[in-house]
């Protein structure tokens, strides 16, 4: 144990308590502006695609997010506005 500065905790990635996917984590984490590259293989959801957890989020939080399908369907690009 070890105390930290507010930059060294900043800098560590954190997830909410209880069962979280590791890309919902990741979009909590972002800051306003930054992207997210999500590719089919990373995504384990059957049925649903990336912008359900978007709107999940923003529902929940006060976060709001951008979600876009990739051309050639590879992936899709999420970026977090507020």
């Amino acid at each position: 144990m070890k105390l930290i500065t507010e930059e060294e905790a900043m800098a560590i990635s954190t997830k909410p308590v209880g069962r979280v996917t590791f890309i919902r984590s990741m979009m909590v984490n972002m800051k306003p502006g930054q992207y997210l590259r999500v590719e089919n293989h990373d995504w384990k959801w059957k049925k649903k695609t990336p912008s359900t957890m978007c709107r999940r989020l923003e529902k929940r939080s006060s976060l709001k997010f951008e979600c876009k399908r990739m051309l050639g369907n590879t992936g899709w690009l999420i970026k977090r506005i507020k």
